[in-house]
């Protein structure tokens, strides 16, 4: 895909997804950390004996458990979420999700089973030991009593997990009363900045309303914004979509954290996503060689400003054409606009890749008008540059999230970060 202008789309036979599905099991169970001797265990046929044995010390059976999400730093640290079944005190099997971690470091409240050199943590993911508001989060009871202190009235309750990242944050939505909230669960000692941060931004930009937060369990209780995710709006025909000026606008309008934090810089993290890319398919590290290089080049960045850091379609809240609402204001810094339109445009072109072919031209057309007004806005060549890391980022989403063809969609994106690294090339 170059500039949008067209687009490559991978189809899948069932006699192609079949062999991608063999591979990407057989993959798993063969990957190796020399300085993590648990991951054989942890990724092969050895987790439902480990996972057993955690389940067993709580009265409890293991039926059945599968990689739900798997979070590999190669060289320090292997975390794995697991889908399982579990029949507890002998009762019919429901469904849960256990959490298995091995490195250096493991939370001093997991269960820790120890066998020579290797040494793994595990928990139940409602008990993550160093996000203890996930408990409070996912119990009625316990919701009911802290929406009530903070005025909110609790009637009708229903909870439901949204997002987990293990041992970093959580967001559980809680409905009650007509009342949609969002509960962002984080580490203790960061639920202050994050409300501090809510309170400073909502002067000037449509960011959800904090009701309260907990210093004690890390949690932060934000009211749900109006309209759909612009993500979602895109997937919906005749649904009237914003103008990219209004997302600009919205760009302008961001205010300097007094905490002046820098977002994560995305040439650099690009070593990062080449080295796991490059142990989980090594036939892909000459091409993971040169985007790295071709990334890395010195671009035109212009200047300092704030920024929103992670900017993206899922970010925006819509309704009847206008933006309405910004998400995840975390990880708003200072840093340069050419990333933020450089993120957007890797999130549409990654999304616009793995579209259904009915969509696939609205993404298409709204892409090339947000990218025809970025490059009126920053430097063309570092935009396209940008957007390959953003790309390259995105490429370890497969593998992270245990896809069923994961490599084949993994070589996929890695594909696209190079087409528009050589669409960088041909404009400079």
């Amino acid at each position: 895909m170059r500039d949008f202008s067209s687009a490559t789309h991978l189809g899948f036979t069932l006699r192609s997804y079949t062999r991608d599905m063999k591979e990407a099991r057989t993959r798993l169970h063969e990957l190796r950390d020399q300085a993590l001797p648990a991951m054989p265990a942890m990724l092969g046929g050895g987790a439902d004996e480990l996972l057993s044995l955690a389940v067993s010390a709580a009265e409890g059976k293991l039926i059945s458990a599968r990689p739900h999400q798997v979070h590999w730093q190669p060289g320090r640290a292997l975390t794995v979420v697991y889908d399982a079944s579990v029949a507890w005190a002998g009762q019919r099997p429901v469904q849960e999700r256990l959490v298995a971690m091995t490195g250096a470091r493991l939370p001093d409240e997991a269960l820790v089973l120890e066998d020579g050199d290797v040494r793994v943590g595990l928990w139940a993911l409602q008990q993550d030991p160093l996000l203890p508001g996930l408990t409070v989060a996912l119990d009625a009871a316990a919701m009911h009593g802290l929406l009530t202190s903070l005025g909110v009235r609790p009637d009708g309750l229903s909870l439901r997990l949204r997002a987990y990242r293990p041992g970093r944050r959580a967001v559980v939505q809680a409905q009650a009363d007509g009342h949609r909230l969002f509960v962002k669960v984080v580490r203790p000692r960061k639920a202050a900045a994050l409300q501090k941060r809510h309170a400073l931004l909502a002067r000037r930009l449509p960011v959800p309303h904090s009701h309260g937060w907990s210093d004690e369990h890390g949690l932060v209780v934000l009211e749900a914004m109006p309209g759909a995710t612009l993500r979602e709006a895109l997937g919906r025909l005749g649904t009237p979509l914003p103008d990219p000026r209004q997302i600009a606008a919205l760009l302008d309008s961001i205010e300097a954290p007094s905490d002046a934090q820098a977002p994560p810089d995305l040439v650099a993290a690009t070593v990062t996503y080449g080295e796991l890319l490059g142990r989980i398919l090594p036939d892909l590290e000459p091409q993971l060689r040169r985007l790295i290089d071709g990334i890395g080049e010195a671009g035109r960045l212009g200047p300092v400003v704030p920024v929103h850091g992670d900017l993206h379609e899922a970010q925006l809240m819509v309704a009847q054409g206008q933006i309405v609402g910004l998400l995840d204001v975390d990880t708003v810094g200072l840093g340069h606009r050419v990333d933020d339109w450089a993120t957007m445009v890797g999130h549409l072109a990654t999304r616009l890749d793995a579209a259904p072919k009915r969509i696939r031209p609205r993404i298409q057309a709204y892409a090339k008008q947000l990218l025809a007004l970025a490059d009126a806005q920053v430097d063309p060549v570092t935009l396209r540059q940008r957007a390959a890391a953003v790309v390259l980022g995105l490429a370890t989403g497969p593998f992270r999230v245990q896809t069923r063809a994961w490599p084949a969609e993994t070589r996929q994106r890695v594909a696209l970060a190079e087409q528009w690294l050589a669409s960088a090339q041909r404009i400079a």
